[in-house]
């Protein structure tokens, strides 16, 4: 479901966004259209490529992202589009190289409570987040309830604590591929209301000064990646409010599957331990991600995210040529579906 909001108090009543709404607009080329669809140069380019999960999460070992040429950098752009985040340590990216590596996949995104106009600042938090509106620790992906959510982002990290602030990266591609057909029908026609009021709220409440007001959004449930043609769910607990073709407590209690469906994807699931240096590079669209706080000094944990703009979520349409990953990874050749057995019941023969 989605967050709590901390209550309309003076301050919420009194206060004026400086900034209109971002209107919907058609972002450039994604750059993975431009990439070799192997890769070599990116990947000929790495000591080592280490594959993190079997559905989500790659790391590359011996790359500087300062050093990448324009044909790397798309093909990176692909890589991520198709494995959901990758990884890199001990990289010398400076905070203008990063812009300039940002600038290469599109229009700079910005977050409603972004100071920097370039890049948000992401610090540690050691807060409960169990307590009544705590959301810090929640699965999200970013601002989904913009007209053109963010594509592409980068995190960066300058310094980390030692123990603690990992971050776990659930691939939605997946989240979607192991619903049963049944659930995948109904979610296909299906559209999410994302609201960001509660967040809005909380922000004038806890001191911040949002630069956007508060905006409702519907996009569709499932979404098809542009690029792979792969349907991923495209759900969101924490900006969520309602689904718009089900009734109040239908819509509820699917919420709710939902949330368990993504809090129980282990096996969907990569967690990055940060080092300072370190890089993650994901796809916005069809990863969400949540942050670990807690038990450590917060003002040991320090990043820089920067993101691009992306396209109106694509909604499933008979005949398009999306289809899930299981089917992608058949169709390739991968043998990760090779090694599963999926059964919807158990039963006995009839007699």
């Amino acid at each position: 479901m989605a967050a709590t909001h901390t209550g309309i108090t003076e301050q919420v009543l009194s206060y004026q966004a400086p900034d209109p709404p971002v209107q919907e607009f058609e972002p450039p080329t994604d750059r993975a259209f431009f990439a070799d669809p192997d890769k070599k140069s990116l990947l000929s380019a790495a000591r080592e490529l280490r594959k993190l999960t079997p559905y989500i999460g790659t790391e590359l070992v011996g790359i500087q992202l300062s050093q990448l040429t324009d044909k790397q950098k798309d093909e990176l752009a692909l890589l991520v589009a198709e494995r959901g985040v990758v990884f890199f340590r001990d990289q010398d990216l400076t905070l203008d190289q990063q812009y300039e590596l940002n600038a290469h996949y599109g229009i700079q995104d910005r977050d409603p409570n972004q100071q920097d106009p370039k890049h948000v600042t992401i610090l540690g938090r050691n807060s409960d987040i169990r307590k009544y509106g705590d959301y810090g620790g929640e699965y999200h992906c970013d601002h989904s309830f913009e007209a053109n959510p963010p594509a592409y982002t980068m995190l960066r990290m300058i310094r980390t604590p030692q123990a603690g602030g990992d971050t776990l990266f659930t691939s939605q591609t997946a989240l979607y591929d192991k619903l049963s057909p049944v659930f995948q029908k109904m979610f296909d026609g299906l559209h999410a209301i994302h609201s960001s009021e509660a967040s809005f709220i909380n922000s004038i409440n806890n001191g911040y000064q949002p630069f956007r007001g508060p905006v409702r959004r519907e996009h569709p449930l499932v979404r098809v990646h542009p690029v792979t043609k792969v349907k991923s769910l495209y759900y969101n607990p924490t900006f969520i409010v309602h689904l718009r073709e089900l009734k109040g407590q239908e819509s509820t209690h699917m919420l709710n599957f939902l949330r368990e469906h993504l809090h129980a994807a282990d096996d969907l699931t990569v967690r990055w331990k940060w080092t300072p240096g370190a890089v993650a590079f994901w796809d916005n669209r069809v990863v969400a991600h949540r942050a670990i706080p807690g038990g450590y000094d917060p003002s040991t944990r320090e990043g820089k995210r920067t993101a691009v703009f992306g396209e109106k979520p694509v909604p499933v349409i008979e005949g398009d040529g999306s289809e899930t990953l299981s089917q992608r990874i058949w169709r390739l050749g991968g043998e990760e579906a090779s090694f599963e057995e999926t059964k919807l019941y158990f039963n006995s023969p009839l007699v």
